[in-house]
């Protein structure tokens, strides 16, 4: 079977894609990432061919980039499968009369979550303004028929068949909504990221603290020099993941129970690390989740307030504003987590759900099962 798989080139939108087109790969399938060029060695490590388009800042842009390319080769392929995000992916299978799946690196959305998450802030929050959002489809379309009048609506009210979802029921808000014959729930998809990784882990018999704020939320210097105060003085190891943004030596005297690095390997650390504190990206909270670590969530924008709702709502850990935090909050906080004997049990179960949910081998069985009653249809 011959597989195009369509995305924008968002670190929280591909990664979760890998580890499944690996495993559709190792079962024979040809698969082709249309991407931008960055990702190229990461497609190709998996197995998969690699078709790119032009980068741009600009998303409107951006998105006409990725349909054109789209458009060009959609025809050779047997299955298009595309990221939420990229609300055209439906609409280009239909074009060319190809079967359709699509993957939600997010929690599903339906109207009341888009609204919550567009009025998070960031840069989705102008399209908080209908007639915004609309004018900007009918920008972005040109040209093209859409089943709505905006981007919206097209990913809320226009689902295809079958749509694989990065986390478990359990954790879905507003979980009802969604049909279980359309929506399937995978949990997470590990997929180690470094694989010639040579980081090694400090030793240490302390509680190890983990610190990343995520690709996106990572200029924070005022934010990591509060950790530093935090955690200085306490009986804990602390590992913190800046990004490339911040200068380390611009922290000043790094405590000797603190590792500060530009990028770690997330899995390897997650599966000895006592807490989690977090952006509260989905993708950062189910491989935390599958390693049963409870989390200190400090959301930003888009899904992070929802999931971090979640996190709280579900004893997975606590939630704290990123606009009043001090090296007091961010240390009791995360030494009332540690110290939650409900947080601990609940972690647990929510472990367990998602070690069970199937995760990237089960999203390629119900790839090959939807393809194969496809054809069974045709005959």
């Amino acid at each position: 079977m011959k597989i195009l798989f369509i995305n924008l080139p968002f670190s929280g939108h591909v990664y979760p894609t890998l580890g499944l087109v690996e495993k559709l790969v190792n079962r024979g399938n040809s698969v082709t990432y249309l991407l931008t060029e960055e990702w190229k060695d990461k497609v190709l490590e998996v197995g998969a061919d690699f078709l790119y388009y032009e980068d741009n800042e600009k998303l409107s842009i951006q998105i006409k980039n990725v349909y054109q390319a789209s458009i060009k080769v959609a025809h050779e392929f047997d299955l298009i499968i595309y990221e939420h995000f990229f609300f055209l992916g439906k609409h280009i299978a239909e074009r060319f009369n190809k079967p359709v799946i699509r993957i939600i690196t997010a929690p599903a959305t339906n109207k009341v979550l888009m609204k919550e998450f567009i009025n998070s802030g960031g840069v989705l929050s102008v399209f908080r303004f209908e007639w915004v959002c609309r004018r900007w489809t009918k920008k972005v379309s040109k040209g093209i028929k859409l089943k709505t009048d905006s981007w919206l609506k097209e990913i809320t009210e226009n689902p295809p068949e079958l749509n694989l979802v990065y986390t478990v029921k359990k954790f879905q808000p507003y979980a009802e909504d969604f049909s279980e014959n359309k929506f399937k729930f995978l949990g997470t998809s590990i997929y180690q990221r470094n694989k010639k990784n040579e980081f090694i882990l400090p030793k240490s018999k302390n509680n190890l603290v983990y610190i990343s704020l995520g690709t996106i939320v990572n200029k924070a210097m005022s934010f990591y020099k509060k950790c530093i105060n935090a955690f200085k003085d306490e009986n804990v190891t602390v590992i913190i993941s800046v990004g490339n943004s911040i200068n380390i030596s611009d922290l000043g005297k790094i405590p000797k129970n603190f590792y500060i690095f530009p990028f770690v390997p997330q899995l390897e650390i997650l599966e000895k690390a006592s807490v989690f504190i977090t952006h509260g990206g989905l993708n950062s909270v189910m491989e935390s989740l599958y390693f049963g670590v409870p989390m200190v969530v400090i959301p930003f924008i888009s899904d992070q307030p929802t999931n971090a709702q979640q996190i709280e709502r579900l004893n997975l850990g606590k939630k704290i504003s990123h606009k009043h935090i001090t090296s007091d909050i961010l240390k009791n906080s995360t030494l009332a987590v540690l110290n939650d004997s409900t947080i601990a049990q609940s972690i647990l179960l929510m472990q367990k759900e998602i070690r069970n949910a199937g995760g990237n081998e089960f999203g390629a069985d119900l790839i090959i099962q939807y393809m194969d009653n496809k054809m069974l249809k045709e005959r």
